[in-house]
């Protein structure tokens, strides 16, 4: 699958020829440079890990290891990144143990970040027999904010890992974040609409919590109201080295801590009951324009939350209000709809990607796949492993 919608994505007839023209779009876009990867050069790879634990997540949705491990064989087979020179991270979470088994067992000179120091029980690097490889966070500051310096602090901090690193691969997952009728899933409802690659930077900064209120809607994050995830997303030493963009839907979610849940509507078309059924979206989504990703995502979580009620007469997906104002704000951010001066590296932040909503549930239509000439918006393109 994840060969697949590379190839499509860059038009290349070959997996290296795809990372060829991933690796050099970014550095001559963001870098001045007219060249592809170089030995040495670290990738870091943001998977999304927030129901992570050193003792393992259960039944509740995390980035999936096969995902995972395509996305590294990928690297150090077709772009040939080095296995030492590539950072599977969540800084503020451990790495669940079968996450690191199915890395290492084929590539154990992969490193992870994780937020404490490894503990058992965490396999041992099966080549060294110890931790090695698998890291704890090293906290520096580097992340700026356009508005709140005097509130945010530990949210300026992140791994000195990855700001070494010189390419970041976000792989998050389709995932709404708030559900009021889930006492059994972890009590709280939750700060915002979702959890998708723009989000997914939360998990790049020990200061997580700071920013929460920024986005809660019954907080600060009212609508057209400032959001931190643009600065995260237009950090020189975070979102900015972003090469490809990765929604992980195998397995969907309905908030931040949250079994898998099956989307009924097309074009997946799941069995909702028995639950006990192989039917999942089964889906990976790429772009190199995240909030062009994180448009389609959220019009795919807002379709399947229709005439879709369980035995309790409640709705299985729910999203909160302002959902899309992040996206608004990140597609405009040189005027967004806020008013806020988002500003990184001392320059004013400009449009950081395309938002816009398709034009109906059943057609699933953006303006360039009306218009592939004129469209100056989303062209969604399906791809069937069947093909």
């Amino acid at each position: 699958m994840l060969s697949k919608v590379l190839r499509s994505l860059t038009g290349k007839d070959s997996d290296k020829g795809a990372w060829t023209g991933i690796f050099s779009y970014y550095n001559e876009q963001a870098r001045g440079l007219r060249r592809s990867h170089l030995p040495g050069e670290v990738v870091a790879v943001k998977v999304n890990l927030n129901n992570s634990s050193a003792a393992g997540p259960g039944n509740i949705v995390n980035v999936s290891p096969q995902v995972c491990l395509a996305m590294v064989r990928q690297l150090v087979v077709q772009a040939h990144v080095n296995p030492s020179d590539i950072v599977i991270y969540d800084a503020r979470r451990n790495i669940y143990p079968a996450l690191l088994t199915k890395v290492w067992t084929e590539f154990p000179e992969v490193r992870f970040v994780q937020w404490d120091a490894p503990v058992a029980p965490q396999p041992r690097n099966p080549s060294t027999g110890d931790y090695r490889g698998l890291e704890q966070a090293q906290w520096i500051e580097s992340v700026s904010y356009s508005v709140n310096q005097n509130e945010y602090y530990d949210a300026k901090l992140i791994p000195k890992q990855i700001k070494d690193a010189t390419y970041l691969v976000n792989v998050a997952l389709i995932k709404a974040h708030s559900y009021p009728h889930a006492a059994a899933e972890g009590g709280d409802e939750g700060q915002t609409g979702v959890t998708m690659t723009g989000k997914n930077h939360f998990g790049s900064i020990k200061g997580t919590p700071e920013l929460h209120g920024a986005i809660n809607t019954n907080r600060q994050g009212t609508a057209h109201a400032y959001s931190p995830i643009v600065d995260l997303a237009a950090s020189p030493d975070l979102g900015a080295k972003t090469i490809l963009y990765l929604l992980d839907g195998l397995y969907c979610a309905r908030r931040h801590q949250s079994y898998p849940l099956h989307f009924p509507h097309a074009p997946f078309n799941n069995r909702v009951t028995p639950y006990e059924n192989p039917e999942w979206p089964s889906s990976l989504l790429a772009s190199m324009d995240g909030v062009a990703l994180d448009s389609v995502g959220l019009d795919i979580l807002f379709s399947q939350s229709k005439n879709n009620e369980d035995e309790q007469g409640h709705p299985r997906i729910m999203i909160r209000e302002n959902a899309a104002d992040y996206l608004e704000e990140m597609a405009q951010a040189e005027h967004p709809p806020s008013g806020t001066v988002y500003v990184q590296g001392g320059k004013r932040v400009g449009s950081l990607g395309v938002h816009e909503h398709w034009d109906s549930d059943a057609t699933r239509l953006y303006s360039r796949n009306k218009d592939s000439h004129n469209g100056k918006g989303i062209e969604l393109i399906y791809l069937s492993t069947k093909a």
